[in-house]
């Protein structure tokens, strides 16, 4: 590589470096905004809380303490929901970074193969197949292991909703 090609990689780095940051940026931006949503509703119920208890108005300070408990359960469904959705882009937009380079890579070293094959002594053609099917298998198993990671996650969410919908805090208080 000359100099030139290693500005132009250098510079190519930088714009990716650059656009990963902005989207990481807004990423925060996102979460920090469903984190506000949960911050300002958690003050407003407690303000109405402390307004009943102030009035010693202990039958509606109950009501609210029930309706916010309910409240608090479907909000928090719905928060894991959007902080899931914006964790899954993040990592599919990091997988598909990396997956791009793995292939840019592994061209590369084919291509530098096919373009030694000839100058290379005895067995060459060998060498060059065994390097090019490791990193094709390479290839195939990071995107195989991306499809399991996600295939988890996807189990674990159903498990949690399932978890979540057969034991409900249904109990009569007495």
């Amino acid at each position: 590589m000359d100099k030139k090609d290693i500005q132009a990689w250098q510079q190519e780095k930088a714009k990716e470096l650059f656009d990963y940051s902005h989207k990481l940026l807004d990423a925060a931006k996102d979460l920090s905004a469903h984190h506000l949503e949960e911050i300002q509703w958690g003050m407003k119920n407690a303000m109405e809380s402390a307004k009943s208890a102030a009035k010693n108005d202990l039958v509606k300070l109950k009501e609210l303490q029930e309706s916010a408990a309910k409240e608090a359960a479907k909000r928090a469904t719905v928060y894991q929901k959007k902080v899931k959705s914006v964790l899954k882009e993040i990592g599919d937009d990091a997988a598909d970074g990396t997956e791009k380079h793995l292939e840019k890579v592994r061209s590369s070293l084919v291509s530098w193969l096919e373009d030694v094959e000839d100058k290379i002594p005895g067995h060459a053609d060998k060498l060059s197949k065994v390097v090019h099917d490791m990193s094709t298998a390479g290839q195939k198993m990071f995107k195989e292991g991306r499809k399991i990671v996600n295939q988890v996650a996807d189990a674990a969410e159903k498990n949690i909703e399932d978890l979540r919908s057969s034991s409900p805090s249904k109990k009569k208080t007495k």
